[in-house]
């Protein structure tokens, strides 16, 4: 995606949109990026640009059996409810609604800007998933830290 650092704590308003902060912005628009592309997945809505949505996502899906199983659940459960939506002039997305319910979204929302990718996280939510996430993380080869 656009590879900005960012955490940050934002306001769901009565209308389902959030304010991306500021750094998001401003990566948005020196990209000409005018929509995202929003889906559901352990626990967050997730944002890609269509651009890494189309080519990260769903060209390899399409190069896929459609009809093993495996296949099938990954399309129904992160293809189906997944939505193009407009970033407007103030910097908002509106997160629709069944994405809104799947994620548990109701009013402090946590915006993380990982790699290729934003997370959209009820507030509660985020900080139990990343007290275990922090507790069991893998060493992986390579990184600091990580094995050999």
């Amino acid at each position: 995606m656009l590879r900005t650092r960012c955490q940050a704590t934002v306001t769901l308003d009565n209308k389902g949109r959030i304010a991306l902060p500021a750094v998001l912005r401003r990566a948005l628009e020196g990209h000409d990026v005018d929509a995202l592309v929003l889906t559901f997945h352990t626990g967050a809505v997730w944002a890609w640009t269509l651009e890494d949505f189309e080519q990260k996502i769903e060209a390899p899906i399409l190069r896929q059996d459609p009809f093993k199983p495996e296949v099938l659940q990954f399309t129904r459960a992160v293809l189906a409810p997944a939505q193009e939506v407009e970033v407007d002039k103030q910097g908002r997305i509106r997160i629709p609604p069944m994405l809104r319910e799947l994620a548990r979204l109701e009013k402090e929302v946590v915006v993380n800007s990982m790699l290729d990718r934003l997370e959209f996280w009820d507030r509660e939510t985020w900080n139990a998933q990343f007290l275990q996430d922090l507790h069991a993380v893998p060493r992986l080869s390579g990184m600091p830290g990580g094995g050999s």
